[in-house]
């Protein structure tokens, strides 16, 4: 199913015949559909579907500066009117509404994949293998940057992110210029959500900014680092975080220095598809 699901946001903006996808995942279209059915709950036509409204949601919800005219083409629909109804049909909101009343809604396919991920949530021992090998320990230069805090329940990570996309942009500091960046404090799942902290950063330009309110300046400090360089969504990424911050540290006698996981961003849905996202972990070491 992940093959069809990958195929899937690849093509996102093509008709894909059932046929087509039961020949991803290398089943006959009839058995193809069942499992469709089995794994998800829903059926191959309805889970293109949720895809494209999934792409339509995040551009949406980050690139608010584009027209829904443009976001409906980009997420495959041949218009804006039935894009729209799509959209309310799934979410209660017009993509317009979602826009003007910034709402928390949940993503449109989030639920469905919610049991699909818990299932393949725990990487196989090959997969650890592969972290084990392409990790390496670099000596890295300081870096200073601009970064802004998000406190408290994860739930409003959303309108954190919003608000640094929207200083960014402002600033005209894009993330092809200006490295992305998050700071891990905690892990969600394992702290109270009041206590839940996580830092969006950018690379500092050489030119003058003025921050916004819960923004600072900060510095990415010089030393050695267990440096990872991943590709997938975020499960991916939990299993790398945990594997590099607990495997890696025993299996090679290091200590982690006094600073949070460092993720860099190299790559990110909606720009690329949510399985080709790139992310770089960096983890200070003890000297």
């Amino acid at each position: 199913m992940q093959h069809v699901l990958d195929y899937l946001q690849t093509h996102h903006d093509q008709s894909v015949s059932l046929n087509q996808l039961a020949k991803v995942a290398g089943y006959s279209p009839c058995h193809f559909q069942r499992l469709c059915q089995q794994k998800l709950g829903l059926g191959p036509g309805k889970l293109n579907e949720l895809i494209r409204l999934q792409r339509g949601y995040f551009l949406l919800s980050y690139r608010t500066w584009l027209p829904v005219t443009d976001v409906a083409f980009d997420s495959g629909y041949e218009s804006p009117d039935s894009f729209s109804r799509a959209f309310k049909r799934v979410t209660g909101y017009t993509p317009t509404q979602f826009k003007a009343q910034q709402v928390t809604i949940t993503p449109p396919l989030q639920s469905y994949l919610h049991q699909w991920n818990e299932e393949n949530s725990t990487m196989s021992a090959t997969s650890q293998v592969d972290f084990n090998a392409q990790i390496n320990v670099v000596s890295l230069p300081e870096l200073k940057v601009c970064a802004f805090r998000h406190t408290g329940h994860p739930a409003r990570l959303n309108g954190s992110i919003q608000r640094f996309i929207g200083w960014r942009r402002e600033h005209k500091l894009p993330p092809d210029q200006y490295r992305t960046f998050n700071f891990l404090h905690n892990d969600p799942t394992t702290v109270a959500p009041a206590a839940f902290c996580f830092d969006l950063a950018c690379e500092r330009p050489a030119k003058q900014v003025v921050l916004a309110d819960d923004m600072r300046f900060d510095t990415i400090p010089a030393g050695r680092y267990a440096s990872l360089k991943i590709t997938g969504g975020e499960k991916v990424l939990e299993a790398a975080v945990n594997f590099i911050t607990t495997d890696f540290i025993a299996r090679h006698n290091e200590q982690a220095a006094d600073f949070p996981v460092i993720v860099e961003r190299l790559s990110f849905y909606p720009e690329v598809p949510y399985h080709r996202a790139q992310s770089h972990i960096l983890l200070l070491l003890s000297k």
